[in-house]
């Protein structure tokens, strides 16, 4: 099992429904996390205030303490509320982890991607292979039409790779125009790039940066694509939303 298949599942497990919000300064990490560990609203099974609803807290969540090792705790009294949470955390923090941390310290690099930041230089050729084309039906004038504006596509690419003037995008700007970001994530994009073809529709690219979409516009000449698509990137707020 690949280190991005590990960590796309993790991501699956993400409930967005439920946050809790962290304000972390980098020159300071460990401080904005405690702030945070400390909020109430981080911690409900902490913030109970009688009895009677920490024994419904503990019920619920009956599974993960029991995994944890603290169903072992007799709740007669309120404090007793201390203790599960301090064992919880243990576990949560330290023992839970306990076997990934190990695996990294023994393939420290399989892991360096992910965690420490390494700028990798985007070229025409990422760019290109990371946004699959979508395509009308073989055979269809779409079809003919979409080919040759594919071809300008790898064309403007291969342009904005070894531009000399600041009033071109750079790769980067391509790629936070399409998707909201300027670099690649270390487990890729989710869902995949694409890149389609507007026919009729607008003489400007246009961009979903919730579905890593763009779609690009249909022109006669390639000087009259790659001057729409400068004015287009250069000019759009929000990420290129449309």
């Amino acid at each position: 099992v690949s280190v991005e298949d590990i960590l796309e599942n993790l991501a699956m497990q993400i409930k967005s429904e439920k946050v809790s919000r962290f304000n972390i300064n980098r020159a300071d990490i460990w401080d904005g996390a405690l702030h945070g560990f400390k909020r109430s609203s981080f911690d409900p099974i902490k913030s109970l205030s009688s009895v009677e609803c920490l024994r419904s807290t503990v019920e619920v969540h009956a599974t993960m303490l029991m995994i944890a090792g603290c169903l072992c705790h007799v709740i007669r009294e309120l404090s007793d509320k201390d203790k599960i949470v301090e064992d919880y955390l243990k576990w949560y923090f330290f023992t839970r982890n306990a076997a990934c941390i190990q695996r990294m310290k023994q393939n420290p690099s399989g892991f360096m991607k992910y965690f420490c930041f390494s700028e990798k230089k985007i070229t025409a050729e990422i760019i290109e292979n990371l946004f699959k084309a979508e395509f009308s039906q073989p055979g269809s004038n779409r079809r003919q039409e979409e080919l040759r504006i594919a071809a300008y596509w790898a064309d403007y690419l291969l342009d904005i790779e070894g531009k000399t003037s600041f009033a071109e995008p750079s790769l980067e700007d391509i790629l936070m125009f399409s998707t909201g970001v300027s670099s690649i994530p270390p487990i890729g994009f989710h869902p995949k790039p694409t890149v389609n073809f507007l026919h009729n529709e607008s003489p400007y690219p246009i961009a979903q940066t919730c579905t890593n979409s763009l779609s690009i516009p249909i022109h006669k000449t390639y000087d009259k694509f790659k001057y729409h698509m400068n004015f287009g990137i250069l000019n759009s707020p929000g990420f290129g939303q449309h």
